[in-house]
């Protein structure tokens, strides 16, 4: 698209192609105009009306058309997520509206109903309402960027917040445990297989679905390194690649560590067919979720420790490490498959405690 000036009249005009919904090419072009700004309003306001703008495509299509596109570029697993966001809390509310009659007030009274009752009547944390909204929001730019929609209604709008979102964020900063609490828990766990998996889960970091994705084949003893190459999708139920890039990465392995797997390694080596891609923790079927939150809540109840939650692990990693001023953010970032910014947003609460122990320091100078 472009607006050019007639030399011989002294006028400004538009021309272009574009694709029109059904993805037919065509040619466009208007003379007549005084300047250039008539011109270039002219031509947005004709590729608004030709592509189905200003009221002309409704949220259905508009999902639709989103799910053409992104569905070779973005993860499977993250547009099943999608997918569960549109059926559950978008289209039965926006579905049959014209896009651009949806306005920032009712996205406001939208997300704040789905927050408080669009879970079976109970509310949804924090965490989901502003992941509900963010898609909505995504969906409103797909639509501006493809001249559907001249602004997006999300921009001045704001994901609901709970008035007791600070007590929870709190708990959430909680949801660690120091290396004393850790070995209190651990030495009271009687399944040798469940202390191999919480041994792994402490002593590296990973997230559960790294977890839940390892094989044997991703192991290397003779070097004491993890590869961490797949990635369990809760929402497919299958082994994906991993998060993101930077999720695919190498972990170095205490000697504690190794020792254990290694044993258990040969015991797995023992059974029928046995295959190095068989999985760590399972065997040719690995575990879910669900299982492994259910024993860990029942041997932290046990322990009479501090509860937490299975990812809280990856946080007592984290936590640990960062509590180091010795080793640098870079490689913890590294490690946890993060980026330094992320890991900075992540553990902020630790950065914090890291502040006030650098000022009680420099008091004692």
């Amino acid at each position: 698209m472009s607006q050019q000036k007639d030399k011989k009249t002294g006028k400004w005009y538009y021309t272009g192609k574009y694709r029109d919904l059904q993805g037919v090419r065509h040619d466009y072009k208007k003379r007549g105009f005084n300047t250039k700004k008539e011109a270039k309003e002219a031509e947005d306001a004709f590729l608004l009306k030709i592509k189905g703008g200003y009221g002309r495509i409704k949220m259905n299509a508009l999902i639709k058309l989103y799910h053409e596109e992104m569905k070779s570029s973005v993860k499977g697993s993250t547009l099943v997520g999608h997918k569960s966001v549109e059926k559950l809390h978008i289209l039965p509310f926006f579905g049959d509206r014209y896009i651009d009659s949806i306005k920032t007030l009712e996205i406001t009274r939208w997300n704040k109903e789905r927050a408080l009752t669009g879970n079976g009547g109970k509310p949804y944390d924090t965490q989901y309402t502003e992941h509900m909204f963010a898609h909505l929001s995504g969906l409103f730019t797909f639509a501006v960027r493809h001249k559907l929609l001249s602004e997006n209604p999300c921009r001045y709008a704001r994901p609901y917040r709970d008035p007791n979102q600070i007590a929870r964020k709190q708990e959430s900063e909680e949801n660690f445990w120091e290396a004393e609490t850790y070995h209190k828990f651990i030495v009271t766990v009687r399944d040798q297989d469940r202390i191999d998996l919480y041994e792994t889960l402490f002593l590296t970091g990973l997230r559960i679905g790294e977890l839940i994705a390892l094989t044997w084949g991703s192991l290397d003893f003779e070097h004491r390194k993890l590869k961490v190459t797949q990635n369990y999708s809760a929402p497919t139920g299958a082994i994906t690649s991993p998060k993101t890039l930077r999720s695919q990465r190498s972990i170095d392995l205490p000697i504690r560590l190794v020792d254990l797997l290694r044993l258990r390694y040969e015991r797995a080596s023992k059974l029928d067919g046995f295959r190095d891609d068989f999985f760590v923790f399972g065997d040719k079927r690995h575990l879910i979720p669900q299982t492994i939150r259910r024993h860990f809540n029942e041997d932290v109840a046990r322990a009479e420790v501090k509860r937490i939650t299975i990812h809280g692990l990856r946080h007592s990693h984290a936590s640990y490490l960062l509590a180091n001023p010795m080793i640098s953010e870079s490689l913890i970032a590294e490690r946890m498959g993060h980026s330094i910014e992320i890991l900075r947003k992540t553990y902020a609460h630790i950065y914090e405690k890291r502040r006030t122990a650098m000022v009680e320091y420099i008091e004692n100078l």
